[in-house]
């Protein structure tokens, strides 16, 4: 039985075809080095309000931002993935400023 030559159009697409191959496979081992994409936090506000949901932040910062407080009623306690646990509330952030003659009010 004779050998089979594949015609040049064929070659060129077996070509394409492994680069192809290739290519996908160095896009996954660069995603998969890079870290996959988290999938999102869920909502710390009502779905109302969601453009007002606090930004995820990186799980190494966690530590840093809780121990700070909450800087306003619109910050958040953060979970060790990242994601806003809960929004700080009507009185996180807030400090009563002294009166024109230095008393609070």
């Amino acid at each position: 039985m004779a050998a089979h030559t594949p015609s040049p159009a064929t070659l060129l697409l077996l070509g394409l075809a492994l680069a192809g191959v290739g290519l996908l496979g160095s896009l996954q081992g660069q995603a998969l080095a890079q870290g996959l994409p988290k999938p999102s936090c869920p909502l710390a506000v009502p779905p109302s309000q969601k453009l007002f949901q606090p930004r995820r932040i990186q799980p190494n910062q966690v530590q840093a931002k809780n121990a700070m407080g909450c800087l306003s009623p619109a910050d958040a306690v953060y979970g060790a993935d990242g994601c806003p646990l809960r929004m700080c509330g009507a009185e996180a952030g807030v400090i009563q400023l002294p009166d024109y003659n230095g008393t609070p009010r």
